[in-house]
């Protein structure tokens, strides 16, 4: 495997990463009832999951531009 390959499954990896912990440990609310389930646990895991988003499509940029070395 070369550099571009292993940096490009790095972000991908990355950004999937920070999708599920965003959605499934911050975002999801612990509660039976649906009033107290409206807002996430964590005010800023919208931002947390677009930004794995990010990171994620951003890896075929990437691998479409990176050269490697001369």
């Amino acid at each position: 495997m070369n550099t571009k390959t292993i940096i490009t499954t790095a972000m991908i990896l990355t950004g999937l990463g920070l999708m599920v912990m965003s959605y499934l440990f911050m975002a999801t609310p612990v509660c039976n009832t649906s009033v107290t389930c409206r807002d996430p646990v964590t005010p800023f895991a919208p931002g947390v999951f677009v930004l794995g988003i990010l990171i994620a499509f951003s890896s075929g940029i990437f691998y479409s531009v990176y050269q490697g070395r001369k």
